[in-house]
């Protein structure tokens, strides 16, 4: 994992956290990064100023994603066994939240009352209840649901689907959330992969690994803009910035809101007691942004730096 600021790309702090990264997740006051090794079942605390690991639980199944609730107060990560409810103040779990199949995606309603749950093998999205630890809805979108993201406003929910087979394509989702139906789709060709919503709600970003490609969505319309020639698996905007951020394998692309090049940021080797190894860029991941009284509070470009995952 490192942590870099978004203004310079220098490096400020890295840790090895001991497996692939399949989840990344930060508080909203950006003192804690929580990177989740899918494959070893582990979720680990990271200082992002010293990159020191402060602890780990281990989880004993197969994780997958994670979110940050907005106001901290819980930290989410799906699994093969539901979605684990974790209490950052004092890192232990909480309980186990019973979803549909093969939970993936997840996505932190700005109320913080409602807990969105992609469930792959379902092709639905589970609405759970944040202050029962239960879901109360299921919203049919077909395929296989994999990543998902919010708008600002927390009005829509954007939800990016595999192809299921050959009648089946991959498909970009909009849910309603005053209404949880569906009001929008876009085929997408072989699959999705990671979603980002502009500040103002206008523009979708979403990578398609399988085709190393990103698309950009116009949100009114759901029709695809513009096919940018960029493999990524992950993309990601902070909370009032108008930059798009995309791990790049060994770099992190910084694009304009005109989708041009504004940098390129070269990922540091880690360097490990044999050797030294090569960072692959494979998750982005910013504070949530945290509703205010004159409305959501954005982070100084400092406190705002990204981190991301390795692979």
């Amino acid at each position: 994992m490192q942590v870099v600021d978004t203004s310079s790309g220098a490096v400020l702090a890295q840790a090895d956290t001991g497996g692939r990264a399949t989840g990344l997740a930060v508080s909203p006051d950006g003192r804690r990064l929580y990177v989740i090794s899918g494959w070893t079942g582990a979720i680990t605390a990271v200082d992002p100023v010293t990159g020191l690991v402060l602890d780990r639980i281990f989880a004993q199944v197969p994780l997958s994603h994670a979110v940050m609730r907005p106001d901290g107060g819980r930290l989410y990560v799906s699994g093969s066994g539901g979605v684990a409810v974790v209490d950052p103040a004092d890192f232990r779990l909480l309980a186990v939240i019973k979803a549909g199949g093969q939970p993936q995606g997840l996505a932190a309603h700005p109320d913080n009352k409602v807990l969105y749950v992609a469930n792959s093998q379902d092709g639905t999205v589970g609405v759970v209840d944040t202050a029962t630890a239960s879901q109360t809805a299921v919203v049919q979108v077909g395929g296989l649901p994999q990543h998902l993201a919010l708008s600002r406003d927390g009005r829509r929910l954007y939800v990016s689907s595999l192809r299921l087979g050959g009648s089946t394509p991959g498909t970009l989702s909009v849910i309603d959330t005053t209404t949880n139906r569906v009001i929008g789709s876009a085929a997408v060709g072989r699959g999705a992969g990671s979603i980002a919503v502009t500040p103002d709600g206008a523009t979708v970003y979403l990578t398609l690994p399988k085709e190393r490609s990103v698309l950009v969505v116009d949100a009114a319309s759901m029709t695809v803009r513009e096919r940018l020639p960029i493999d990524s698996p992950s993309v990601a905007i902070a909370p009032g910035d108008s930059r798009v951020f995309l791990a790049t394998g060994t770099t992190a692309t910084v694009l304009d809101s005109t989708n041009a090049v504004l940098a390129t940021y070269l990922m540091k080797p880690r360097e490990l007691v044999a050797r030294p190894r090569r960072f692959d860029a494979a998750l982005i991941a910013f504070p949530p942004a945290q509703p205010t009284v004159t409305g959501l509070r954005t982070s100084p470009s400092r406190s705002s730096s990204r981190s991301t995952g390795s692979s």
